[in-house]
């Protein structure tokens, strides 16, 4: 898992450079987030999927699942002749929010130290992936995620989970 995590803040850092070069501003809300996603699908992935389960049970699978893969830190190490060079430190908070009965939002944010960060991060982190998982009539549940690109993977990951399989984290 972690080295799966670190490729994706190595994505996050390209992000932040199609940013820089004034393409993208980085996003300071869930909703930015969102929006950014949306405009921008060669760089993204802003998608929806429906579950033949029900609401309650894809939202307590998702929230599981995400406390067991997502609440993580992982530290690169960089060394030369021997000594440390540097050390950064990703940590991930995944948070789940009810909005209402019928809608919950899974948000995944990143901080990080030991590296300085020349865009502007928000508060609790930077945004990598938005999560709306929604109640449909019939005991559906449709989700709707978005991310950068590289989280092509945990977005496939996440529909087996709301299908009802316990896929491991990767």
């Amino acid at each position: 898992m972690s080295g799966y995590l670190i490729n994706q803040a190595r994505i996050g850092t390209l992000m932040v450079a199609v940013m820089l070069s004034g393409c993208v501003t980085t996003p300071q809300t869930r909703d930015e987030l969102k929006t950014t996603m949306k405009e921008h699908p060669d760089l993204s992935i802003a998608d929806s999927y429906t579950a033949n389960r029900p609401f309650d049970a894809v939202v307590g699978m998702i929230e599981r699942k995400w406390d067991e893969c997502y609440n993580v830190r992982n530290t690169t190490t960089r060394t030369e002749g021997g000594m440390t060079k540097s050390r950064i430190r990703d940590t991930y908070h995944p948070k789940s929010h009810k909005v209402n009965n019928s809608l919950v939002e899974m948000t995944l944010q990143m901080t990080t130290e030991g590296m300085t960060t020349l865009n502007k991060v928000p508060p609790g982190g930077e945004y990598r992936v938005a999560l709306d998982i929604v109640r449909l009539p019939g005991n559906k549940t449709k989700l709707t995620w978005y991310s950068t690109a590289g989280w092509a993977k945990s977005w496939e990951i996440n529909k087996q989970w709301s299908n009802g399989k316990n896929v491991a984290c990767e």
